[in-house]
């Protein structure tokens, strides 16, 4: 059973017997290179991944323009949710940013695990609630806020991600230009 995860888990209030159900399910580790994918635009996600240590970005690549959707980072959960969950191939990818360690289970064990076990359903549908909510909050900043605020917010949340990935990275995130990024960057500190 990894440790993290656990750990993670415990902050959910499961119970232990849920918690070493989903870690005796959850158990395929995975080491990814820099720069490797877990997934690439037009294949069918499969895995829903917890990220122990290390970052992976959840991008639109196209021939113009690379776009991160969001981060997957030390003791969180990322896959392409539209893939896995419909079953069709993705428009997204998944992209190793830095050295990471992840843990991945499969889709027909963790529906095998939600059915058999209500209290495990409801820690996962919880998971899927949290992450729409993030995504529309991101949508509402990105319209909403100026790219100095965009970036303040962003070190308030994730300011560990700072001096672990390239800031192309984050300028991408937080939709706006690296030079952007650099100018905000230094009028700030």
């Amino acid at each position: 059973m990894t440790n993290e995860l656990e750990i993670f888990l415990k902050k959910s209030n499961l119970s232990q017997e849920s918690i070493v159900i989903i870690c005796n399910s959850w158990n395929k580790e995975i080491s990814v290179k820099k720069k490797d994918y877990l997934l690439r635009k037009n294949q069918k996600e499969n895995y829903l991944y917890f990220v122990i240590s290390g970052c992976i970005a959840l991008i639109i690549e196209n021939e113009n323009k690379n776009s991160i959707l969001g981060f997957g980072y030390d003791n969180s959960i990322i896959t392409s949710f539209i893939s896995f969950s419909t079953e069709t191939t993705t428009e997204l990818s998944l992209l190793a940013v830095s050295e990471s360690k992840i843990l991945k289970i499969s889709k027909n064990q963790l529906y095998k695990i939600t059915n058999s076990y209500p209290e495990i359903a409801k820690w996962y549908y919880s998971i899927i609630e949290k992450t729409l909510i993030g995504h529309l909050k991101r949508q509402v900043e990105l319209t909403t806020l100026s790219p100095k605020d965009r970036y303040k917010l962003f070190i308030e949340r994730s300011g560990n991600l700072v001096n672990s990935i390239p800031l192309k990275y984050i300028s991408s995130y937080l939709n706006m230009t690296p030079e952007t990024l650099s100018r905000i960057r230094t009028s700030i500190y």
